[in-house]
């Protein structure tokens, strides 16, 4: 098989291993990954939307949103709603992550040849956690996935001397860092090695890449926020000097490593053991996800999808380390000891392969009951199917959720009606507030407190519509930290006016 043709297939394979669950599995890991990313894109797209907090702060760049909303805009041509879209989207961001899995098959090629190259590749390729986060609109996860293609464009195990090879890893990089900030410090890493390493130069043409980028990400922040680079410099001080982050959860240091031994299971002295044996090969990423372990260590909120590019690198190294020991094994002699029968190509390599699934797989059962992972793909898929069964309801004027608050939905971008949402805590508020909405969402626990027939229920989440219309009310303002309350909003965008309500965006 020809070079491309084997770079197409794994390309393949770990797209189609991070898109399938998107299509049969659809769930939400964090809310994050729907109002800060998705959520924004479709109010670019269709004019309507959550707000939260961090798009009136200008804590957030406009880059992934904006993205994202040209796929958004490109999905129209076929249809519309979140039917099209979302799968459109999920499409492109499994691509990206499919490509970083494809450097990690170039790498140990390079090293090892085609078939100890395409173990190393399965590794990444089909990790339960990185298959999970692959998809997922999170600045960490399309971030992380940018760090370690800028890393092989600069870095591919041969010398580059194409000029326009290095720019592009530049801006790679520097693209990276400007979708995911705590990103820096790896990249400064990967930029000084280059430093000691090339050329003046040399370095200048990823320089000039970067600093394109750059000059891009402050343009866009002074079109979108009116200051050059205020989204960085708030999403510093906002979390830093106000301590929002801390609102959410504060940790000790060992909370990341506890949760890494969780993740991995049983799995752990292995990934380990041949993530250092790859580590070998491939040392400046392993000082990279040193890096990246280390930038995070000292931050009191601790999540971990913040360290999805760490559990890229530690996997990709893994199966670098992988594909050694089987170039080991095939030139040491050992094959030869084995019986007359066991030594034939087929069965080694059947045994090869069926030990790589058994590291694989084994892992699945303990990633799926880590709770701030796997059991994602169960416990939201109920948040997920409520809100698609809103957008195909007809004749939504507004839509409630009784017990049911804004950030537990999949926001206007799942719903995909163009109606003022209500939250209504407890019968009293219920009842209050019924006239402003035709549309519920619920719990099922309230289902005969509900009343009405013909509800439509998706695990504990249920929707139905009331006949009649709906009265015209303000919508309330979202939630907000605690440490922001008296600090003046850049952009006043929530709650809107009435007129979003009105007329769709052409």
């Amino acid at each position: 098989m020809r070079p491309v043709w084997t770079v197409a297939v794994v390309f393949l394979g770990a797209w189609l291993a991070r898109f399938a669950p998107l299509l049969l599995t659809p769930n939400i890991h964090h809310p994050d990954e729907i109002f800060q990313s998705l959520e924004q894109a479709h109010r670019l797209v269709f004019g309507y939307g959550f707000v939260p907090w961090e798009f009136e702060h200008a804590v957030r760049s406009w880059i992934l949103p904006g993205f994202i909303a040209g796929w958004m805009r490109a999905s129209r041509l076929v249809g519309e709603g979140p039917q099209i879209y979302l799968p459109l989207v999920g499409a492109v961001l499994g691509a990206i992550g499919a490509a970083a899995v494809v450097c990690v098959y170039l790498w140990a090629r390079r090293l090892f040849g085609f078939w100890p190259a395409l173990a190393a590749a399965a590794v990444p390729a089909l990790a339960p956690e990185l298959v999970h986060f692959s998809g997922k609109a999170l600045t960490e996860v399309v971030g992380g996935h940018l760090l370690v293609i800028a890393i092989y464009l600069a870095f591919p195990g041969h010398e580059v001397t194409n000029r326009g090879r290095l720019a592009v890893a530049g801006a790679v990089a520097a693209l990276a860092v400007a979708i995911r900030l705590q990103i820096a410090p790896a990249v400064a890493l990967v930029g000084l090695v280059a430093l000691v390493r090339w050329p003046l130069g040399k370095v200048a043409f990823p320089a000039l890449g970067a600093a394109a980028v750059v000059a891009g990400a402050g343009a866009l922040d002074w079109a979108t926020w009116g200051t050059p680079f205020l989204s960085y410099w708030h999403n510093f001080t906002y979390n830093v000097t106000y301590g929002v982050a801390a609102h959410f959860g504060v940790q000790p240091w060992f909370d990341y490593p506890a949760q890494l031994v969780v993740v991995w299971g049983g799995a752990l002295a292995a990934i380990l053991a041949f993530a250092a044996i790859g580590a070998v090969f491939q040392p400046l990423l392993a000082a990279v996800a040193v890096i990246v372990l280390a930038t995070h260590l000292p931050i009191g909120h601790k999540e971990l999808r913040f360290l999805y590019p760490l559990l890229f690198i530690v996997q990709a190294l893994a199966g670098l380390g992988i594909a050694g020991t089987m170039r080991w094994l095939a030139g040491s002699g050992l094959v030869d000891t084995l019986p007359v029968a066991a030594r034939r190509p087929g069965v080694v390599a059947s045994g090869a392969a069926a030990l790589l699934a058994l590291f694989l797989v084994g892992r699945l059962p303990s990633f799926m009951m880590t709770p701030a992972a796997g059991s994602a793909w169960l416990e939201k898929r109920d948040d997920v199917a409520v809100s698609r069964a809103v957008a195909t309801l007809g004749g939504v004027c507004g839509i409630g959720g009784y017990g049911v608050r804004w950030a537990e939905t999949g926001g206007y971008v799942m719903m995909h009606r163009r109606a003022p949402f209500h939250e209504a805590h407890g019968p009293e508020e219920f009842a209050a507030r019924l006239p402003a909405f035709n549309t519920i969402i619920f719990d099922r626990a309230l289902l005969r407190h509900v009343g009405w027939p013909g509800a439509q229920c998706f695990g504990e989440r249920c929707v139905v519509q009331r006949p009649g219309g709906c009265e015209p009310r303000p919508v309330a303002p979202l939630s907000l930290p605690p440490q922001l309350e008296g600090v003046p909003r850049v952009r006043a965008l929530w709650p809107p006016p009435a007129s979003q309500w009105d007329s769709p965006r052409p």
